[in-house]
Order: structure tokens, then sequence, then C-alpha cells
């Protein structure tokens, strides 16, 4: 792939994958020291979210390199819309009889394990849009939101999204239905559409924080958590001290405060906070320079795959790992509300996880499959007939 990515690596595949094994060992060692506390008052074993971390972890590693090492990722088009309407079904399910926790009906049991479908959709919106679209850009087609041969992977992604807000889980929704509009805006939706996608966004956003009373007080503690720092924005102020109190260079690992009772869900949503407190400014630079450099491995790869399809694929996973790292880290900051939005590799959450490491393995796949058809296309006819000669087939494949 030319010159080495940032110096450091052969080419940005490499980056991926050694970015990778950085974050889960930085998030296994920060949901431990996150999470020893309560994991030993509610189970009576400190290791407890470690062990469950690693249980989806290891597995998930597994699955990312079975799918980056002999996957197929168109292999995964034809049958995009049957996943999703078994998603779309699912998620009735879960609305209907999904185990509810903390208010919100968002989870599967199946034995000892729980899971998120709505983890789920956000994979599958990746593939419905890079197919769909993939093919408009493919016949030269510019997507429009207002012509119905064109805007159906929209709509199908609305309309999934409105299933899980209705869980409610406002902030899984806009994210998945951000998926889809940021593929439809690589794929060359016009400028008017997307002030007009902005604008009917804003007010709908609008309309669903004002009709449920609990996203009201979120935006409220957002604009001021101070007014109320025993209430409705103990959770944010909580954050700021524990993010404040790690100073430049931190309290050391597992020296933390914030861990014994202070911040509610510490090794999930804000695990960040936890992560900031022990490791200090330095630290928390370090984490938004390692996201950073894997959203730009990301953009090396998609901006070097031909495939238009593999393109959007590459385009969509960044946007859900990369996108979702920087939305977490301005929620525990407080530049964003609280929306619920997990820091990847780094918070507690095993759908979550098994499902960004698929992710990049459908990356790896991409990379896999786009050097193979360079090399095919770079070198001599001949060569390819003589190795199949020499395997004994008697027949060259281009």
């Amino acid at each position: 792939m030319g010159k080495r990515f940032l110096l450091l690596w052969a080419d940005p595949r490499d980056a991926l994958v050694s970015l990778v094994y950085v974050l889960m060992l930085v998030g296994g060692e920060n949901i431990f020291s996150a999470s020893f506390v309560a994991s030993q008052d509610m189970f009576g074993n400190e290791y407890h979210y470690l062990i469950r971390y690693w249980a989806f972890g290891l597995p998930g590693l597994v699955l990312m390199h079975a799918i980056g090492r002999k996957g197929d990722y168109h292999k995964l088009f034809p049958y995009v819309q049957r996943i999703c309407v078994f998603l779309i079904g699912l998620l009735l399910f879960v609305d209907g009889y999904g185990k509810t926790l903390k208010g919100a009906q968002r989870w599967l049991i199946l034995g000892p394990i729980s899971f998120q479908p709505s983890e789920l959709v956000k994979l599958a919106v990746i593939l419905l849009g890079a197919n769909y679209l993939g093919r408009l850009m493919e016949e030269g087609k510019q997507p429009h939101l207002l012509r119905k041969d064109t805007c159906l992977a929209f709509l199908e992604a609305a309309f999934m999204s409105f299933l899980v807000l209705i869980q409610p889980d406002m902030g899984t929704a806009a994210i998945i239905l951000a998926l889809m509009i940021v593929l439809y805006v690589v794929a060359g939706l016009p400028y008017r559409e997307i002030f007009v996608l902005l604008a009917s966004g804003a007010a709908l956003t609008t309309a669903a924080v004002i009709q449920a009373p609990y996203r009201l007080n979120r935006v409220l503690v957002w604009l001021d958590p101070w007014s109320d720092p025993q209430g409705n924005g103990y959770q944010a102020v909580q954050s700021f001290v524990a993010i404040g109190s790690g100073g430049i260079s931190g309290m050391g690992h597992g020296m933390g405060s914030s861990k014994f009772f202070f911040l509610p869900e510490a090794h999930t949503d804000f695990a960040f906070a936890v992560f900031c407190q022990e490791w200090g400014f330095l630290g928390a630079l370090l984490m938004l320079l390692v996201f950073i450099i894997m959203g730009l491995a990301l953009y090396r790869i998609g901006k070097e795959t031909q495939d238009r399809r593999g393109f959007l694929l590459v385009t969509g996973v960044n946007f859900l790992v990369v996108g979702q790292a920087i939305a977490n880290m301005a929620m525990v900051c407080g530049i964003l509300p609280v929306i619920g939005v997990p820091l990847p590799f780094i918070s507690y959450g095993g759908t979550s996880l098994v499902i960004t490491q698929a992710a990049i393995g459908l990356v790896l796949s991409v990379c896999r499959l786009e050097k193979a058809g360079r090399e095919r296309a770079e070198a001599p006819q001949g060569a390819f007939r003589h190795q199949a000669e020499r395997k004994g087939t008697g027949r060259w494949r281009p």
C-alpha cells in the first residue's frame, strides 16, 4: 500500500490489528479497575466483569481473524435483506417481551448470556447501506431521499431506529440512523437534501426530547449539571470530579476513588472517566490519539478500496468505531448530553465488543480481497496460467 503508514506499520491493516489489541488490553485493565469494587459487592468475585469481558473478547478476536483471513464480505450482501427482516422481528419481540433493566427493555436472555439486538442492527445497517448504495455508485446513480427507487435503505434503517427508540434507547437509535445518513452522504446525497435532512433531524430530536421528561431532564442537566448535583446532575458532576481529580498524570492504576460507588455506570458508559482519573490528561490524550490513528487507518483502507460496496463498508465501520468513541468521550466530558453511547473496546458490554470485532474483521476481509484483486490485475496473465498448471488443475482463472 505504498509508503509505511505513519512510519510505524507496513500498511494500515497492520495498524488496525495492532490498535485493536492495544485497546483490548487497555480495556480489560480499565474494566477491572472500574468494576472490582462493584463485582465484589454484587457477586463476591472482584474479577466477575473482567472474566466476562474476556469471555466475549477472546472469541471475538478469533471471529475477527477468521473473517479477515477466510471471509468474503461479498457473500453477505445477498442475505442482508433477510438479516434486516430477521432483526426487525427480533426488535419487535424485544419491545414486547425483552428483559427490562433500569427502565429500558433492550435485552434478550439466552441462558447465562444477555445481549442487545440493537447492537446487531448497527452492523446490519452498514451492510444494508453498503450493498444498496454501492450498487447505485457502480451504476453512476446519485442517491435521493425523495425518490422511491433510491430511499429504500434509508427508510428501512429509520424503521429499525424507531423500534430501538421506543425501548427506549435514544442514543443507539441515533447511531443507527446516523450510520445510514453518513453512507448516503458519502455516496453523493445532494447538498440540498443534506440540509433538509439535518433540519428534519433537529426537529424530530427536539420533539423526542420534549415528549419524554427524562430526556428533557438530561438536556437540562447537560446545560447546567451543577443546578442539581445530588439529583439529576449527579452522574455528570461525578464524571467531572473523576476527570478533574486525575490531573496531568493521574492517580495511578486502581487508585481512582470514583469506583467506590460514587460514579454510576463506572465500567460501562463512563469507563472513560475512570480511565482519566487513573491515567490523567496525558493518558486521555493518548487514548484519543489511538482512536484518531485508527480512524486514519480505516480512512486509508477505504480510500484505496476500488470496490464501491467495500469502500462504503469500511466507511461505515470507521464511523461506527471512531464515531462512537468520539461521542462517548464528548459525553463523559460534558460536551454532549448523556446519550448512552459505549466507548468501543473500553466500555463493558459483550454484544457491543463482539459486533465491533466482527466489523473490524469485515474491514480486514476488504483489505485481503482488494490486495488479491490488485495482484491479479498487476501480474502477467501467464503467471496465473503456469500456477494453475503446476497445481494440476489444467485451468487458468484470472
